[in-house]
């Protein structure tokens, strides 16, 4: 989902319903939502990648692959890395039943991401492309690193792939890699911000417009905007707050449109706690009465900044079996101390091949094959040497024992 499109429909959509009458209340032991909750509601909501190291393992409870789908699965993989075809028969087969074993219902991924601004990093380690002995001897480490730049200022490419059990690099002026977005495990989920941010943002501070996620830190509230949604009399948006079993640390919301806005078949509920006074998201759901789906968030195990350590979310729709991705969180640096330049751009180890893939077919800028090659074998020319050194040897001795047999019947007929 490509959170900027749905906000900048949704902001259009605005400017033609704007004399829509309001919504009522539907539930008796609700409340208004108060102009300090609303604030904490739009602040979870616009929270922004900033410069963050994140280390997790991704869990995905998803259907299990038939044998058709595992060996497409393997061509996809020899199509984008050519020499996998030529691996030794056995690692071929760890090759399948990685593959087996990832998609067997439990897939798992071990990934490090990097953020700083609109610049991101993914090193992972999938284990459907890796044996379980790859992940034994390369305890620590990842396989692949996926890189978005996006920064003319800093590189001409946009995005990078490596590959390092290969040791090959992809370049690419076009591409960009889809992303978990793991730094929203501190926010609200994407799938869910939309309403907060067409209803009480600022129209001055979208003055530079919305291109990435990065903006969102600069998006201000509306007092306005909020105190009408406070007290009722908003055209489109109806807020209504319950606090959950007398615990006044935990506050559910649930926000919803008229019709015919674009958002009214639905239903967006936040619930809201406290760690150490810190607002943070427990929960969100939201429910499409219209195609009958849901989507599910929970976040649990806070730490003092604020950020959960297991992150669980789950996707229904009809017809199809439910998605789960649990996320658990081994280390969150929030403001990272890194350098952009080492992290982001690509680097050309010696040993790597290197090639750009913007035109759909590689085209290699470094071959370290090439280069041993053209290099002179040192080693090879001393072994020839010596070869030649003993055949000239040995040649001499011949020589000098046939002079001497020679020499020795001479003197004998004398």
């Amino acid at each position: 989902m490509f959170t900027s499109r749905i906000i900048r429909l949704c902001l259009i959509s605005l400017e033609l319903l704007s004399c829509l009458p309001h919504a009522e209340a539907s539930d008796t032991n609700s409340r208004p939502a108060s102009l300090d909750e609303i604030q904490s509601l739009f602040d979870l909501a616009t929270v922004n990648p900033q410069r963050q190291r994140l280390v997790a393992d991704i869990t995905t409870y998803e259907p299990k692959w038939s044998q058709e789908q595992i060996a497409t699965a393997i061509e996809q993989q020899n199509k984008m890395f050519p020499d996998m075809r030529r691996l030794p028969e056995a690692e071929q087969r760890d090759r399948t039943n990685a593959v087996a074993r990832s998609h067997s219902g439990i897939r798992v991924l071990y990934v490090q991401d990097w953020y700083s601004g609109n610049l991101f990093r993914r090193d992972q380690t999938d284990e459907a492309e890796v044996s379980l002995q790859y992940l034994t001897n390369h305890l620590g480490t990842y396989k692949n690193s996926f890189v978005d730049i996006d920064d003319p200022a800093l590189s001409s490419y946009r995005s990078f792939m490596v590959n390092h059990q290969l040791r090959d690099i992809q370049l690419s002026k076009t591409a960009l890699w889809a992303k978990d977005d793991l730094w929203r495990a501190r926010g609200v989920d994407g799938e869910a911000i939309a309403p907060l941010i067409v209803a009480l943002v600022d129209r001055k501070s979208l003055s530079n417009g919305y291109g990435t996620d990065a903006d969102l830190g600069a998006f201000k509230l509306d007092s306005a905007k909020a105190e009408n949604l406070h007290n009722g009399s908003d055209p489109i948006w109806h807020l209504e707050a319950i606090t959950e079993g007398g615990q006044e640390n935990r506050t559910r919301f649930i926000m919803s449109a008229i019709k015919p806005y674009a958002l009214s078949d639905q239903e967006f509920v936040y619930v809201i706690g406290h760690k150490e006074s810190r607002p943070v998201c427990l929960e969100t759901f939201v429910t499409n009465y219209s195609t009958h789906s849901s989507f599910i968030s929970t976040r649990e195990d806070f730490d003092s900044q604020g950020f959960p350590r297991v992150w669980k979310r789950t996707t229904i729709i009809p017809g199809s079996p439910a998605k789960q991705v649990d996320v658990v969180f081994k280390e969150v640096e929030l403001n990272a101390t890194f350098d952009d330049k080492q992290i982001f751009l690509p680097t050309f180890p010696t040993n790597y091949i290197v090639s750009d893939v913007t035109s759909g077919n590689a085209k290699i800028l470094q071959n370290p094959q090439h280069a041993k090659i053209a290099q002179p074998d040192t080693n090879a020319t001393s072994v020839k040497r010596m070869i030649v050194l003993c055949v000239m040897g040995l040649l001499t001795l011949v020589g000098s024992a046939l002079l001497l047999y020679n020499a020795r019947n001479h003197v004998k007929t004398d």
